[in-house]
């Protein structure tokens, strides 16, 4: 694995001295050199690999025609839709790795009958019901419910099921593309203002905003959510630091 980190950062300096475009401008030599990496590097199964290589060449593909930076204007006028954990991790695989270590990549787990019965009897629950179809539960259980690129049942968007990131980070789409295009360019500002992106903190605090409030019946009378506390203990890596950005994450 840490060889791989390391080869990945070998292509971003390369990128940053060359402008060679190398991170998103995949082509079919560069391919599949970033998936022999990853095979053998990461572990990752053939089938996983296959699909971030062709994930990498659709990008080079796209950029290709118009290689040049969006203009702040046009990004602003979009509005952004999920795009789920699956694209995510092709560029955060390690804060991928650890948040699946979470119980927040097995929450909808928690919505079948049969689990955690305890708990939800203590709370006046069925523990033999189904869950997983009330929008009330499935709000804070999926990612997106009921917006755009979001979760919509089990049968018509399972890839979107769980605590992902866009949960506590907002709908990708935008931020994503700009990413895509940074070439350390744009700013914390500018990925929140014009990418939509959020950055969670105890002063905005999205956990309680939309889910670890009294709505839920977990949650009981005084109970108080410490931010810091959760961050560190619950969510993904936070020591991961990106050569290609102007700042620290």
């Amino acid at each position: 694995m840490p060889f791989l980190y390391l080869m990945i950062a070998v292509i971003s300096v390369i990128n940053k001295i060359a402008h060679l475009d190398l991170e998103f401008k995949m082509n079919k030599f560069i391919a599949p050199i970033i998936s022999l990496l990853l095979f053998c590097s990461a572990g990752m199964s053939m089938a996983e690999v296959s699909d971030i290589k062709k994930h990498w060449v659709s990008v080079g593909a796209s950029t290709a025609a118009n290689s040049e930076l969006s203009a702040p204007a046009p990004l602003k006028a979009k509005s952004p839709t999920y795009i789920g954990i699956e694209n995510c991790k092709v560029c955060h695989m390690p804060h991928f790795e650890s948040w699946q270590t979470t119980r927040m990549s097995k929450a909808f787990e928690l919505l079948k009958p049969g689990i955690r019965t305890k708990a939800k009897h203590d709370e006046g629950l069925d523990p033999d019901r189904d869950y997983t179809k009330m929008p009330e539960c499935v709000h804070c259980h999926t990612t997106g419910y009921g917006k755009p690129g979001g979760f919509v049942s089990i049968e018509e968007t399972p890839e979107m099921i769980n605590v992902q990131c866009e949960m506590c980070h907002g709908p990708g789409s935008i931020y994503a593309e700009m990413m895509m295009k940074k070439r350390g360019t744009y700013t914390r500002e500018e990925f929140i203002t014009l990418g939509g992106m959020t950055m969670p903190s105890a002063d905005n605090n999205v956990c309680t905003q939309q889910c670890h409030n009294q709505g839920s019946p977990f949650i009981a009378t005084g109970f108080e959510f410490n931010f810091e506390d959760r961050k560190a203990s619950g969510t993904h890596r936070h020591d991961i630091k990106y050569i290609d950005m102007p700042f620290d994450w």
